[in-house]
């Protein structure tokens, strides 16, 4: 039996920056989950599961046919807020990262980071056939980037038989009111499939935000319209950004510190004084991505 009652989460120590579900060690032990997993819920308006990824804890008070699921997950794979605790059910799979993507894992959690879920729309006509996405302009400070900075979408994809994490870099921009807006009355007029509602389908609402992806891009994701994706900030991109800005005042630094030493002592303490102004240049820029993260 893979089928788990939903209750919602309470001690959420193991959770760190992530979402979590909770079961018991010998669910766990008998699933064959590590710290990752998938959880899937069908939802009946849809005719299709939403799934989304998260992190494993374990709690010993629950039963074997129970779960904990926090809120945001709950939400994203369209449970609504008034769901029966006695009939409502959801399955759960191992999730398996590549050795990469485990590095990439604890690499963004050292530097600091926070995952949102958003919903999956559609892109507008203007922004179609480009790799951009847009998001609402209070993510930006939630995830510790800024708007035209690259963000990372995550989603979900079936391999065979294992559950496999499809990651994606790509530049976020702002979604502003008109378009959501507009967007809202196509959906409110249900004038085409092309646009279903999210709040009408799966009852949840208020519903996590919403991302404006291309078609290609969805393609790559392997993601349609309500599909929820995990979202965080790219660090990669954010730190040779930093690296930029800094580059400048450090080449004017060492320039200026060459022309002041005497010429008979530059070249001793010319390179020293240069690895290690660069080493504490690098120190800086992770310490300011660090603290991007309120």
């Amino acid at each position: 039996m893979n089928s788990f009652y939903v209750l919602p989460t309470k001690d959420r120590s193991d959770a760190r920056d992530d979402y979590i579900i909770c079961i018991n060690s010998s669910v766990k032990k008998r699933l064959r989950l590590g710290k990752f997993a998938v959880v899937e819920y069908y939802h009946p308006n849809i005719g299709r599961k939403l799934k989304a990824p998260c992190r494993v804890a374990v709690d010993e008070t629950l039963h074997d046919n129970q779960i904990r699921i926090d809120q945001t997950l709950r939400n994203a794979i369209g449970i609504p807020f008034n769901y029966d605790r006695n009939k409502t059910t959801v399955e759960i799979y191992p999730l398996h990262l590549s050795w990469f993507q485990r590095l990439l894992d604890i690499i963004s959690y050292i530097l600091g980071r926070r995952y949102l879920f958003f919903r999956v729309c559609k892109a507008d006509i203007p922004d179609m056939e480009k790799n951009l996405c847009r998001i609402p302009l209070d993510a930006f400070k939630l995830l510790g980037c800024e708007v035209g900075d690259k963000v990372v979408c995550e989603s979900i994809v079936l391999e065979g038989n294992s559950h496999k994490l499809k990651v994606h870099g790509i530049k976020a921009y702002e979604s502003s009111d008109e378009m959501i807006k507009r967007r809202e009355k196509l959906e409110e007029a249900n004038a085409s499939a092309r646009y279903p509602s999210a709040e009408k389908l799966l009852n949840v609402s208020p519903d996590i935000p919403r991302i404006f992806l291309d078609a290609h891009i969805r393609e790559i994701l392997q993601v349609d319209s309500l599909d929820p994706i995990r979202v965080r900030r790219d660090l990669s991109d954010l730190f040779f950004k930093q690296v930029r800005e800094f580059g400048i005042i450090f080449l004017l630094s060492v320039l200026a510190a060459a022309q002041i030493l005497p010429d008979e002592i530059r070249q001793q303490v010319l390179i020293p004084m240069v690895m290690a102004s660069l080493a504490l240049a690098v120190f800086l820029i992770l310490i300011n991505i660090r603290a991007k993260i309120k």
